[in-house]
């Protein structure tokens, strides 16, 4: 073992993560005797890591403390109480509290409970986008709307950032369930990869109005909205949900960046919703969960009923994230 390992730490609470954070070494030390050392190889970048940043989930948390959220990567050793894993299997881990105990994934290895340790059948870093977001998008789809009225077959389902990591997910889940799906993004590239996956019309709200798209070729409205924008988006969508129609307000991604985020008072909605129900998702509330869908969404990845796309930055001006340094440029 080397002596030292590099890891983020937030040093300062704000939403811009290159002032909030930065690298540090630390001991690397044998795991306590229930604990389990992963050597980390991936690390999931998630919007949400700004509000991490922020202190938004926990705002007492004292500084310096960690960040990240998702881990893939290989048991280094395990303590001698540790029964259930063993050197060299390939595992994930993710904070299941989103952000109200500190994470601590953007790190070159992890100590963690073997109760947090999830095996996985290779190291493909695919299997990354089902923690997070892969949940998210599978019970959200499912779990919100069983007393809303679930996706049925034919019913028009909206999906916002529909081309990012939860949102390209979510197409697919609905898709399997025969809904008509759209879904909302922002360039041509994204559009050719949403049409791929089975999207049944890309709105490109770039080039088109939200609002005259849905007014001529959905004059009726759509039954289900899976909303993670916010602001005018969230208005705008309101609008144009059927009558007893579903809308499920998973984030508000374009506030994430404002060091003070607000949301629609009652006195706005107060003459929009009428029958149309709006209901609040947040993970952590479905933890009991996490291993049913887990199980499910791993083995539609293995047996390819599910694709999962991956941003590695290969696309940006440096070139793809390798290493430490690397998530702090990533992270904008």
């Amino acid at each position: 073992m080397s002596k030292t390992f590099q890891k983020l730490s937030v040093i300062k609470k704000t939403s811009n993560f290159r002032e909030a954070v930065k690298v540090v070494s630390v001991p690397l030390v044998a795991p306590g005797d229930d604990q389990v050392l992963i050597k980390n190889i991936y690390a999931g970048v998630n919007a949400t890591d700004v509000n991490v940043t922020a202190s938004r989930y926990n705002p007492n948390a004292e500084l310096p403390f960690d960040v990240g959220l998702e881990g893939l990567g290989v048991i280094e050793a395990v303590g001698k109480n540790v029964t259930t894993h063993k050197v060299g299997q390939n595992v994930m881990t993710f904070d299941v509290n989103l952000g109200v105990n500190p994470p601590r994934a953007y790190s070159e290895y992890l100590y963690v409970k073997p109760e947090e340790v999830i095996p996985i059948p290779s190291l493909k870093p695919e299997f990354l986008g089902l923690l997070i977001a892969g949940l998210t998008a599978a019970i959200g789809l499912d779990e919100v709307l069983i007393t809303l009225g679930r996706i049925q077959k034919g019913d028009k389902v909206l999906i916002t950032a529909s081309a990012g990591g939860t949102g390209h997910i979510g197409i697919q889940w609905a898709k399997q369930k025969g809904a008509y799906v759209i879904g909302l993004t922002s360039s041509e590239d994204k559009a050719k990869l949403l049409k791929e996956l089975g999207t049944d019309r890309v709105i490109n709200y770039k080039t088109e109005n939200l609002d005259e798209v849905l007014t001529k070729e959905f004059p009726n409205g759509v039954d289900v909205v899976w909303e993670t924008i916010g602001g005018q988006v969230f208005e705008t969508l309101l609008n144009h949900l059927v009558p007893k129609g579903r809308l499920i307000i998973v984030g508000s991604i374009s506030g994430y960046k404002s060091e003070r985020i607000t949301s629609p008072t009652i006195e706005n909605l107060n003459f929009k919703v009428g029958s149309k129900t709006l209901s609040g998702f947040c993970l952590p509330d479905y933890k009991d969960l996490y291993a049913k869908y887990l199980k499910q969404l791993i083995g539609d990845v293995v047996n390819n009923k599910l694709r999962v796309v991956l941003d590695l930055g290969q696309n940006t001006s440096e070139g793809e994230f390798t290493g430490i340094d690397s998530v702090v440029r990533g992270v904008e």
